[in-house]
């Protein structure tokens, strides 16, 4: 059996429903967020800095910026359990993030954006303030016709 090629889908699904459903100008994709901790003993230089920044610091998939509200996403095309607990950091964060001082009191929506079935996961989602957004274009679906079939739907979803 060939193996499949693997293929990068996760930016284009995320910036195709980006533009479709907010504005342009309001939003970015893979957005640092948080304040860079300083080690004790010296500055950082620029290399070290986006090193803290990059590999170890937190990256939200997207962050949209609208007059009364902003709205942090997280794409899922394949189901990461974590997705959720990842938005709550990013909400966090996103209030230590200097570049969005302007914003930190604007309200917060959370937003997990997935053509997958993760209604069972959906409950605890809602109990964590994150709102789950299907959105299935036929590309993606037809890509994740692709996959072996445990990997097309959520984790949980043969649970009521």
């Amino acid at each position: 059996m060939a193996k499949r090629k693997y293929r990068i889908v996760h930016e284009s699904y995320l910036t195709e429903w980006l533009g479709i459903t907010y504005p342009p100008g309001t939003w970015r994709t893979n957005v640092r967020l948080g304040r860079v901790k300083p080690p004790r003993d010296k500055k950082l230089t620029p290399q070290e800095r986006r090193l803290l920044l990059g590999a170890f610091g937190a990256q939200a998939d997207a962050i949209v910026i609208l007059p009364d509200k902003v709205v942090i996403v997280e794409a899922m095309v394949r189901h990461e359990p974590g997705a959720g607990e990842d938005l709550l950091k990013y909400k966090t964060l996103f209030r230590e993030t200097e570049e969005f001082r302007e914003h930190w009191n604007k309200p917060i929506e959370l937003i997990i954006l997935t053509p997958l079935d993760v209604s069972a996961y959906e409950r605890f989602y809602r109990e964590m303030g994150i709102k789950v957004v299907n959105y299935r274009p036929l590309w993606i679906l037809e890509y994740l016709g692709t996959d072996p079939p445990r990997f097309r739907r959520g984790k949980l979803s043969g649970l009521e």
